[in-house]
């Protein structure tokens, strides 16, 4: 198994999807299964992908088998649920929209896009950025991914031809691929017979061999003009370099072709360097996607990971009762989210009763007993305890939790919760000292 990305993503939404679902495939002959939708609604992805106006608007690509592999269609459905969790941790499917499709010619494959936009911030939203770190993300889930369902590891052949999409799906640059096959086969037969010990004597096997002109050298290419050849094309890969060892390359094609699986050892390192590769990209996703703007400054005291900046005005006068409100909706939202039903030993006012108690200090304050910085305290109070069940409950899960993922999501959790606490206990201290009151405050736990 390997996943591979295509080099797309500026189009409409239906010039992908109508790929996927369609009869033709990319050599233009007819599809011999019909595709299927294995998660996903197109149309969903077709407005999902329309709705963007960036220039790059998805990501396609495909989870590829060798004919040999034959996943069950459980093991497919689980596949899907294992990259979804790897490549967008911390989000559910409120926040980003993919379609997977099985196509079933001579192999396997699950196709897949997604749209590069966050549902609910409308932030850009991409699985697979730029770098090599991305890179190394995707081939370590491979590797986990093959040794899981038993598959024999995908090793890199060093001389394995590297094609254009032009030369791959056009009827023109057919042509070029079967010239560059050719011209390929001819070098490593000629190494073989110990012809060809260096690059010049590569260039001179091109030269007085096969009618190939050499009009360029580069550190890592060759540019060569075929007989009755107007342009010169341009031969990529190992075996063209500079300081290419041409044995060395043999051996290693030849390698690659055995099976080769991970032992327990690199296995178990495999998975640890996977698991921070997830876990990095959830904290990235939880401070661009699910972390309020106002309160990120917060999370950079308590995780500096998350980092941000925040311009703010100290001079401003604060309103204390809209501040208050906004703080509260903030804390009961989170800590809402996935919080466990309530215990009845402790019944926690809801939403709608605080915010309506909230909302009527301000129009009560000439006709009631305590003073409007009291009622605010009080309903601070409040929130700050339903805030504190719910952390000691995430903490008490986390130190449970087996898996170090769910663990890394617990953590997570936690942190949200010191946030909003922060944020709650630092209203308190200003609403204090504004009013001049001698109650104590909390410390956070």
């Amino acid at each position: 198994m390997i996943v591979r990305i295509f080099k797309s993503g500026v189009s409409n939404g239906e010039s992908p999807v109508k790929y996927l679902l369609g009869n033709i495939d990319h050599a233009g002959n007819e599809r011999a299964v019909k595709p299927e939708v294995l998660e996903g609604n197109p149309k969903t992805t077709i407005d999902a992908i329309n709705s963007i106006q960036r220039k790059y608007k998805y990501i396609s690509g495909c989870i590829s088998f060798r004919d040999s592999e034959k996943p069950t269609r459980s093991q497919l459905y689980e596949i899907i649920d294992d990259f979804k969790k790897t490549f967008c941790p911390g989000l559910t499917g409120e926040n980003y929209n993919c379609l997977f499709v099985l196509h079933q010619e001579v192999n396997t494959e699950v196709h897949f896009v997604f749209a590069n936009q966050e549902l609910k911030s409308n932030r850009r939203f991409n699985i697979h950025p730029l770098g090599k770190q991305n890179i190394q993300f995707f081939e370590s889930f491979v590797k986990v991914t093959n040794q899981k369902l038993g598959y024999a590891q995908v090793i890199p052949d060093p001389l394995k031809i590297a094609f254009t999409d032009f030369e791959r799906k056009t009827p023109e640059g057919r042509k070029d691929k079967s010239n560059k096959r050719w011209i390929q086969q001819s070098i490593i037969k000629a190494i073989h017979n110990g012809d060809i010990k260096n690059r010049d004597d590569l260039c001179k096997h091109l030269d007085e061999n096969l009618g190939v002109t050499v009009t360029r050298q580069g550190k890592n290419y060759l540019s060569v003009k075929l007989p009755g050849a107007l342009k010169a094309k341009r031969l990529r890969g190992a075996l063209y370099g500079e300081d290419a060892d041409y044995q060395k390359l043999i051996a290693q094609s030849i390698a690659s072709k055995q099976p080769q699986y991970l032992n327990p050892t690199e296995f178990k390192a495999e998975q640890t360097k996977l698991d921070s590769f997830i876990h990095a990209r959830e904290q990235f996703n939880i401070k661009a996607y699910l972390t309020p703007r106002p309160m990120r400054r917060f999370a950079e005291q308590i995780n500096p990971q998350l980092t941000t900046t925040t311009r703010t005005n100290p001079m401003a006068k604060t309103n204390h009762l809209t501040v208050m409100k906004r703080i509260i909706l903030e804390a009961l939202l989170t800590t809402r989210k996935k919080s466990a039903p309530p215990t009845p030993q402790r019944v926690m006012p809801d939403m709608k009763t605080t915010m309506s108690n909230v909302a009527s200090i301000r129009d009560k304050a000439l006709g009631i007993t305590k003073i409007p910085a009291t009622l605010d305290l009080d309903a601070l109070k409040m929130t700050i305890a339903e805030v504190e069940t719910s952390m000691h409950e995430a903490i008490g899960k986390m130190n449970k939790a087996r898996n170090p993922i769910e663990s890394a999501r617990l953590k997570q959790r936690v942190i949200q919760l010191k946030i909003q606490l922060e944020k709650l206990y630092a209203e308190m201290r200003a609403i204090q000292i504004k009013f001049g009151l001698s109650i104590s405050t909390p410390k956070p736990k």
